[in-house]
């Protein structure tokens, strides 16, 4: 896959056939039946999640308007869309101490962690992870040391450590790979159980800061962004992948799209409430690029062929949007 010869060649999604995955990977299916079991075992007043121990009712976390109509409910959680900024999230999101806790032990987690260890998505996010190396490698960022946020299960951190000379560091809660991690970048630069606003990192600096499917798990994605501003090294770069808010999948599937998972996806950036979250944070875009794993869910609904991917990239309705940020 070492076809990125120019810039614009980078605009051309990363293709993989995927047509039967649930049927090969039933963990898929587990993974999101536990998440929706998960979340439907919650009380509910009105079909909606209201324990004040669990949840906290909050306004826009991209610029704090009030003015967020429900737009959906699913398994108790209510989807808001911003009037003022244009961001889709969690209006009755779970507690960030309720969160943290999922993530380092929950039977879902761990289900989406052995999803993610697939010989199908280890191919996918190889090929995905190669691509956008390789782009970082043309950039010139002189400074070595390279920080995963959300590293889960390594995958990133494996690719970058076999295909680069970049120094692993890693951020997580997972205790189930705690010793993988550990194992790619030792001890002293795994940031384990860590917030990554409550690391003291010293006078370290990172020339490559990613975070790879983390920001929309995120309560506060501003104050995170922020702290990987305040760390990168002056012509380093945050290079990040989010669901799309207004991708081809949510447009035919509706609510049943996987990526519309409450209890995980609190935070759905669109183009515009990304604008305004990257500027607040005192990070510059400089480029978007569009990533189109054409989900299993979707073939029944289309004519899956380079026309679809180039209209889909066109219209801006791609799976996944991937940022390359810099320092303002």
């Amino acid at each position: 896959m070492k076809h990125w010869k120019n810039p614009l060649d980078y605009d051309w999604p990363v293709i993989v056939e995927n047509r039967d995955l649930r049927r090969t990977l039933p963990d898929i299916e587990a993974f999101f039946e536990s998440a929706r079991h998960e979340a439907e075992s919650l009380p509910r007043v009105n079909n909606v999640v209201r324990d004040e121990a669990l949840v906290e009712f909050s306004p826009c976390p991209i610029c704090g308007s009030q003015d967020t109509p429900t737009g959906f409910v699913k398994y108790g959680f209510i989807y808001a869309d911003c009037r003022a900024c244009g961001h889709l999230f969690v209006k009755n999101r779970l507690r960030e101490d309720v969160l943290l806790g999922l993530y380092q032990s929950s039977a879902t987690d761990k289900l989406d962690r052995k999803v993610k260890t697939s010989q199908p998505h280890l191919d996918y996010w190889g090929q995905l992870h190669e691509k956008y190396l390789m782009l970082v490698g043309t950039l010139g960022i002189t400074s070595k040391n390279a920080l995963d946020v959300g590293c889960g299960a390594g995958t990133f951190l494996k690719n970058m450590c076999a295909m680069t000379d970049l120094i692993p560091h890693g951020l997580d809660f997972c205790e189930d790979t705690f010793q993988d991690i550990v194992a790619l970048t030792g001890r002293e630069n795994y940031y384990y159980r860590l917030r990554m606003e409550d690391v003291d990192f010293g006078d370290k600096r990172f020339g490559l800061i990613t975070l790879w499917g983390v920001l929309e798990h995120l309560v506060d994605p501003f104050s995170v962004l922020s702290r990987c501003a305040e760390v990168l090294a002056p012509d380093g770069r945050v290079l990040l992948l989010i669901p799309n808010a207004h991708s081809r999948a949510i447009r035919i599937l509706g609510v049943q799209t996987p990526t519309l998972h409450p209890r995980g996806h609190i935070n759905l950036c669109t183009e515009s409430s990304f604008a305004l979250l990257a500027k607040n944070s005192g990070l510059i875009i400089e480029r978007r690029f569009q990533e189109l794993p054409v989900i299993d869910l979707m073939h029944p609904f289309i004519s899956y062929d380079e026309d679809c991917v180039r209209e889909i990239v066109a219209a801006n309705e791609a799976y996944y949007d991937v940022y390359l940020l810099r320092r303002a």
